[in-house]
């Protein structure tokens, strides 16, 4: 059995974990996304600890970190493991749902974002899972995106 503790700040590219940082800038240099850094109307950082009980129990922590501009919502992620990773999409390009309003909700509870469609570094369509509390932070960057992604459309 494994609890999940999820906590989201508001913050600053500047102030975020250094290899989300690194991975965002690394990601947003290899595909040109000049001076996106610019024009962002909101940046957050969601820490993740799972606890898990019994024979291979342990604590794991995991960090990710999400930003909007009024185009791009730009990602990444890392668990400790491995090196973070990032990933965008212009917002243009994908559809965003709460997880909470998903089917997969009901087998898998959890708190974030499932952002569908073309990426920046794909050719075809696909799916992310953008981890984020349903604290006061997390709540206000659903609404900032969801309010950038309602601009693009006009």
């Amino acid at each position: 059995m494994s609890t999940v503790t999820r906590t989201t700040r508001v913050c600053t590219i500047e102030t975020l974990n250094g290899d989300l940082k690194s991975a965002i800038r690394a990601h947003v240099a290899k595909y040109g996304l000049d001076d996106i850094e610019s024009n962002v109307l909101m940046c957050c950082e969601t820490t993740s600890i799972s606890r898990k009980t019994g024979l291979f129990g342990g604590i794991k922590t995991s960090s990710s970190a999400v930003f909007v501009t009024s185009k791009w919502l730009v990602w990444a992620e890392s668990s400790g493991l491995k090196d973070a990773g990032a990933g965008s999409a212009q917002l243009k390009h994908i559809d965003v749902r709460d997880y909470q309003t998903t089917a997969s909700y009901a087998i898998s509870p959890d708190q974030g974002i499932n952002v569908t469609g073309r990426y920046t570094d794909r050719n075809r369509t696909g799916m992310t899972f953008i981890v984020l509390s349903s604290e006061p932070d997390g709540e206000q960057f659903r609404q900032v995106l969801k309010s950038a992604m309602k601009k693009t459309l006009n």
